[in-house]
C-alpha cells in the first residue's frame, strides 16, 4: 500500500464481504496501474509477489470508449488473468490506444503465494469511477470475491 499523499498509491477501503480499492496517480494510465496492484494487494501477499519468478509477460489491447470502461477493462484483465493462468502481475504498464488503453504486465504464478484475502472473481459496475481533480487521476473499484 501506498501512502494517501504519494504523486501514486493505492489502498484498500473498508468493505463488507468484497475488496474495495482506491488508486491514484498522476496521468490515467498510472492511476490505472496503481488499481492493478491494489486488485492483487487485496488478496496476496505482494513481499511474496517481488521475489516470485516471472511466468511471462503479457500485453492485452483493451477497448475502451470511456475512461470507466477503460479502468473495469483492466481490472478484467487482471481477473481473467488469474483464472486462465493462476498469475497476477507484480508489475503494469497502462498505454493510451486509438481503441483504449494496451496493458502490459510481467505476471508471477500464484502457486506457492501466501493468498491472504479471498480471490477476486469479478468487477461490480457498482461503485465503479474515475476522473481527473487538477493535477490526479483517482479511481475506485469494487471487486467481488
Amino acid at each position: 500500500m501506498s501512502a494517501g499523499g504519494s504523486a501514486r498509491g493505492h489502498r484498500a477501503l473498508p468493505h463488507t464481504a468484497d475488496i474495495r480499492i482506491e488508486a491514484w496517480g498522476p496521468t490515467r494510465e498510472a492511476c490505472l496501474a496503481e488499481a492493478v496492484a491494489a486488485v492483487v494487494d487485496g488478496f496476496a501477499d505482494t513481499a511474496d509477489l517481488a521475489g516470485a519468478p516471472a511466468v511471462r509477460a503479457a500485453s492485452a489491447d483493451l477497448d475502451a470508449d470511456t475512461d470507466e470502461d477503460a479502468l473495469l477493462a483492466v481490472l478484467d484483465e487482471v481477473i481473467y488473468l488469474l483464472d486462465t493462468e493462476d498469475a497476477v502481475p507484480v508489475t503494469a504498464e497502462i498505454e493510451r490506444t486509438a481503441a483504449g488503453v494496451r496493458a502490459r504486465m510481467r505476471l508471477v504464478s500464484v502457486r506457492g503465494l501466501d493468498l491472504g484475502g479471498a480471490i477476486p472473481k469479478a468487477v461490480s459496475l457498482s461503485g465503479l469511477s474515475i476522473g481527473a481533480d487538477g493535477d490526479r487521476w483517482s479511481c475506485t473499484a469494487t471487486i467481488d470475491v
